[in-house]
């Protein structure tokens, strides 16, 4: 790989970076195409590669997230729970049924997603509604952020937060496709302001691709080289990002973030049109 490249593969891990993290999401629907069309890497690879660029992505988010006190472990790691299972299925799956069909499922489940986020009104959550959900044993949750403005909200179902948890396992074992976007999507449609649901989606990610990168190491996957550059560029586009959603409201988020997942929905259905 010589100067010119490296310098090419930094600048897209920089343009994914920025974007992904002010929604929520790790950027690897837009790097494994663009690492494999352009830089004709074989599809392990490339996946691996992304991977670590993800990592890049939501650790350094992450960070960024934690100084803005955006960030509910106890939901992150709730997403966190079925994550593998609907993985180790979803990659069982593709063994069985055609592929493109399987990711044509998941992008029309995608843009349905997104179609209901961008409807949902966000809604402050009342001291009454607060206290109905601590009497019926809800998710209810209570945050200061550095300005010192206190953030109240409730968790609708952690069962429907479990299934999403499952889902975006599920989906990436079947398309590749990281879980980010349905659990960002889920987590504002079951009452989570955006700008926490996309903290947590990211801390989230941080935990499970950490596990994917170990994985792939052992099977030797990971190119250096490549590697190198592209985590750098996410992890200046990450910072990059958090200080952009600082200034931006809920309700642009949820735009941005419906955008994204119609792209990804649609680039997940166009094989099985085109096949």
């Amino acid at each position: 790989m010589n100067l010119v490249e490296a310098l090419l593969i930094l600048l897209t891990g920089f343009i994914v970076g920025v974007p992904s993290s002010m929604v929520g999401l790790g950027g690897g629907f837009i790097i494994v195409p663009v690492l494999i069309l352009f830089f004709k890497l074989p599809a392990q690879n490339a996946i691996a590669v992304s991977l670590i660029a993800i990592c890049g992505t939501t650790f350094s988010s992450t960070l960024g997230y934690i100084r803005q006190k955006r960030v509910d472990y106890k939901l992150g790691l709730l997403y966190d729970v079925l994550d593998v299972p609907g993985v180790i299925l979803g990659a069982y799956i593709t063994t069985l049924l055609p592929q493109n069909f399987l990711a044509g499922i998941c992008g029309i489940f995608i843009i349905l997603i997104s179609v209901l986020v961008i409807k949902n009104k966000e809604t402050p959550c009342s001291e009454e509604k607060l206290e109905a959900n601590k009497m019926n044993m809800k998710w209810t949750r209570n945050r200061t952020d550095p300005e010192g403005k206190t953030i109240k909200y409730a968790l609708r179902s952690s069962r429907l937060a479990l299934t999403s948890s499952f889902f975006g396992g599920l989906m990436t074992g079947l398309s590749g496709l990281g879980g980010g976007i349905t659990d960002v999507s889920t987590m504002i449609l079951l009452g989570i302001p955006p700008h926490i649901a996309v903290a947590s989606s990211e801390f989230a990610m941080a935990v499970t691709n950490g596990v994917g990168v170990a994985a792939h190491g052992f099977l030797n996957n990971i190119l250096i080289e490549y590697a190198l550059p592209i985590t750098i560029g996410t992890v200046i586009g990450a910072q990059m990002g958090c200080l952009l959603a600082k200034r931006i409201k809920g309700k642009f988020v949820r735009k941005i973030l419906s955008l994204i997942a119609v792209l990804a929905g649609l680039r997940l259905i166009y094989p099985f049109f085109t096949s």
